[in-house]
């Protein structure tokens, strides 16, 4: 009998100590499930404008906003961990899906979605962007003339595929039909705001822009260097994670997404005769196989708040040389390591705009000098909305002034033999005017002049003119 007692009373201390880890789970989750309207309303985008547009041109919803249908009730705290909240089939905001503003959830075209009687009552939406421009460039006293480039032309599709899965996919034409590439195809297992799985050839998130880099959303033509540069916007990849966001307080959010991904490949160095270029290391085969077997890693966190704040740090590791035949060993692996940090801010009708980046690479022996072991670059956009208001029968459009620095070193380090340093560089100024007859639609153009620096030390001037559309639908 005391026998049984002590069973008994060893089994009531361990559920006791299981049931209050489930309580403090539960807990815990309670806390960082927003709980207020005003929450939602601030991450909510409007069906027609995307939310990644400086905060300055945006009109917050209010917590008393009408729902969408009769049938439709306006939001209320949600208390119990794992409820389905009823957005999808309806639309999807902001708060619901953990990303960051202006990523594959935030954009326009989601506000639009619908019931498809032809694909048997399924809820999807369809969308895209485009964006084309011309130019005049002038090198050191020469120049090709001018020109015109179909740049993209993007579709989007979003699928709520059940209570709680989702689907998202792009596809990219780029000049015209030269290039035609699935740029995103993932699927969302949405378990808690906190926790989603997702996996499908998705966009590492390496800084900001690699994961929101449309162009209707920016007033600048050209990417970023350090983003297309030391990053390799836009960089896509095979992979599986997770992603979740948290709510410590009122206007305040925190945010995460990790994934193991195929990682980018040998032609960092075996396809670059000018010097390590990490975009080289992108390729098809990715969606197809690891080269080496080892699964990158890739992730970033992030915190977003009041006045358009947002700041995120992010890195990716992962070896990038085919090391080994099987169980055999071949080579010694090559890491690649990128670490980034981007921000931006909005104050008042002026947006501050920023992202840095370094990347360290491995190099195979004796090849030091010719391929760089670091590089890095930042860039920062200034953006200044100096007029918006009604112009005829456009009733909220804009006009915008952006002055964009850009810098990157691609080789940093110096010669050995004569302690000179060695070049790779670029730097960049951009001033850009942007008018806004929607927010969604971009007519800029710009001026841009470079300092282009060889390996040797020896400048080169690059200046030009450019002017180009950029609009969602």
């Amino acid at each position: 009998m005391k026998q049984c007692g002590r069973v008994l009373l060893s089994v009531g201390w361990w559920l006791r100590r299981w049931f209050g880890l489930l309580g403090a789970c539960v807990a815990f989750f309670g806390a960082v499930e927003p709980v207020h309207a005003q929450e939602r309303a601030e991450y909510a985008p409007p069906t027609s404008r995307p939310s990644s547009l400086p905060a300055s041109s945006q009109k917050a919803d209010t917590p008393n906003q009408k729902a969408d249908t009769p049938n439709q009730k306006a939001d209320t705290p949600k208390a119990p961990i794992f409820q389905y909240e009823g957005n999808f089939g309806k639309k999807p905001t902001a708060a619901d899906t953990p990303v960051v503003r202006g990523g594959i959830y935030d954009r326009p075209y989601i506000g639009r979605l619908g019931t498809s009687e032809a694909l048997g009552g399924m809820s999807i939406a369809l969308g895209g962007y485009t964006e084309f421009l011309g130019r005049y460039i002038l090198q050191e006293g020469l120049t090709d003339g001018f020109s015109f480039e179909a740049r993209r032309f993007n579709l989007f599709v979003f699928s709520s595929i059940g209570r709680f899965v989702r689907l998202t996919a792009e596809l990219e034409f780029e000049q015209g039909t030269s290039s035609i590439a699935l740029e995103t195809a993932l699927v969302d297992f949405r378990f808690h705001r906190a926790f989603v799985l997702r996996g499908g050839i998705l966009l590492p998130p390496i800084g900001r822009f690699n994961i929101a880099h449309d162009g209707p959303r920016y007033d600048v033509i050209d990417r970023p260097l350090v983003s297309t540069r030391v990053i390799p916007s836009t960089y896509s990849d095979i992979g599986f994670g997770a992603t979740g966001s948290f709510f410590p307080a009122l206007g305040h959010k925190l945010y995460y997404e990790i994934y193991a991904v195929n990682g980018l490949r040998s032609g960092i160095i075996n396809d670059s005769p000018e010097g390590t270029r990490i975009a080289r290391g992108k390729s098809l085969a990715i969606f197809a196989a690891n080269e080496n077997g080892s699964p990158a890693l890739t992730g970033r966190i992030a915190y977003a708040g009041p006045s358009g704040l947002e700041v995120g740090f992010s890195g990716y590791v992962g070896i990038y040389n085919r090391y080994r035949d099987g169980a055999e060993e071949i080579d010694r692996a090559l890491w690649l390591k990128i670490f980034a940090v981007d921000a931006e801010i909005s104050l008042g009708p002026v947006t501050i705009r920023t992202e840095a980046a370094v990347a360290w690479i491995d190099i195979p022996d004796g090849l030091v000098e010719l391929f760089a072991d670091t590089q890095w670059g930042i860039y920062a956009d200034v953006i200044w909305e100096f007029w918006k208001g009604r112009l005829g029968f456009l009733r909220e459009s804009a006009f915008r002034l952006v002055g964009r620095v850009d810098y990157v070193d691609l080789h940093v380090g110096r010669f050995a033999s004569t302690g000179q340093d060695i070049g790779d560089e670029t730097l960049r100024l951009t001033l850009a005017l942007s008018f806004r007859p929607y927010e969604g639609t971009s007519l800029r153009v710009e001026y841009q002049h470079s300092w282009l620096t060889d390996r040797l030390g020896n400048v080169a001037r690059r200046a030009g003119v450019q002017f180009g559309v950029a609009t969602y639908f």
